[in-house]
């Protein structure tokens, strides 16, 4: 099958999106199917890849690596285009519902190939990156979606929660709950000694990790502010923040406001290649955002065998069971920093529910995924 992926963020780009359209690109060509991805082009970043086409862009000025494909010239990209045309896809998937998202719905109705689309984002809880005032920007991105919607064949939804949205918006295209796949092997058997000796971590401290960006959307302040006692109250417990991004200095400012330096340390962003050392070093998982479709960083940190505390919002109270691989709690920073004491200060219980996580993050393998997507590409192919 020729497969086109359309993604408005993508590698060399490390969030949530850019890595799951890569990862599923590679598991679709291992399984023998051509995979073409169309996405912006990175200042100073080269392809070694003959099947990634990409398009002029420009670094954004809120989000200085996250590079925005030029409005208009996607669609007098005539290389971009004539590549499209050339290959013929059997199947367009976009990751997307903006510039390059647009563009591949726009391609493949014109060569009538079906369109499929998953929903990656919470893009209504985003508008803080938007040029514009809320006022403006906030509707616009409702409408685009609910537009974009109609244009699909098929959307996949990474939780529940997500479906049920689309379903606000749309409900007659079909869906389905594919929760975004991990190779879990890259999370597992890490050097826990390794990555402490990095970041300075006594072999005998107890090890809050966060591995994400460090944004706005991510809901970091409330988490600094929930842990700020139970971090005091323990001299072993330390909280690294692993990942980069627009708050990382205003958040070593919130450190030293409520008296917590030393106590938290920051990676800044780090080698993919070291994230199975990093996981290994921590003990448990803790993650407080309130926009997450699924909340991909949380089935790594069960794949390396970390029991989590989260924040029950939108998919991520979907990754876990209450009481099972961690603990789901509301919005409070009392019944956050509760869960979180409970679960360090009792080591039977954080040994049972490792174990339960690292088993439960097999329901989220990459090959698994990649599968089910294909199924999808299979049912709405006009053969």
């Amino acid at each position: 099958m020729k497969i086109a992926f359309f993604c408005d963020s993508y590698i060399p780009t490390r969030n949530g999106v850019a890595i799951s359209a890569s990862s599923t690109a590679r598991v679709l060509r291992e399984m023998g199917h051509q995979v073409v991805i169309f996405a912006p082009r990175y200042p100073g970043y080269e392809d070694h890849d003959p099947d990634i086409v990409r398009f002029a862009a420009s670094p954004y000025y809120r989000v200085r690596d996250f590079p925005v494909t030029w409005p208009v010239l996607p669609y007098i990209s005539w290389p971009g285009f004539l590549r499209f045309k050339q290959e013929k896809f059997d199947v367009v998937h976009t990751h997307s519902p903006f510039i390059l998202g647009t563009v591949g719905a726009h391609w493949a109705q014109h060569f009538e190939i079906p369109v499929v689309f998953t929903f990656h984002t919470l893009y209504h809880r985003y508008i803080h990156y938007a040029p514009f005032p809320e006022t403006v920007s906030r509707p616009y991105t409702l409408r685009k979606v609910r537009k974009y919607c109609t244009y699909c064949d098929h959307i996949i939804a990474p939780s529940h929660a997500i479906e049920r949205l689309v379903h606000r918006f749309n409900n007659h295209v079909p869906t389905d709950v594919i929760p975004t796949g991990v190779e879990l092997a890259r999370f597992r058997n890490g050097d826990r000694q390794a990555a402490r000796r990095e970041y300075g971590i006594d072999t005998d401290a107890k090890v809050l990790l966060y591995v994400g960006r460090l944004a706005p959307e991510k809901n970091l302040d409330f988490m600094l502010s929930s842990l700020e006692p139970v971090l005091k109250a323990d001299p072993k417990l330390r909280l690294l923040l692993v990942g980069g991004g627009p708050l990382l200095e205003p958040l070593k400012v919130l450190c030293g406001e409520l008296g917590l330096e030393g106590k938290v340390l920051f990676s800044g962003f780090v080698d993919p290649a070291k994230l199975k050392d990093i996981y290994a070093a921590g003990d448990a998982f803790v993650f407080a955002s309130r926009t997450e479709t699924q909340g991909v960083c949380i089935t790594e940190a069960m794949a390396a065998g970390l029991p989590c505390v989260v924040v029950g919002a939108m998919g991520a109270a979907e990754a876990l069971d209450d009481g099972v691989e961690g603990f789901i709690v509301p919005p409070h920073q009392s019944r956050f920093a509760a869960a979180v004491n409970r679960l360090m200060s009792d080591d039977a219980l954080r040994a049972r529910m490792a174990k339960a996580a690292e088993t439960r993050s097999e329901d989220y393998s990459l090959r698994s995924s990649s599968a089910r997507i294909l199924k999808i590409y299979e049912s709405v192919v006009r053969f």
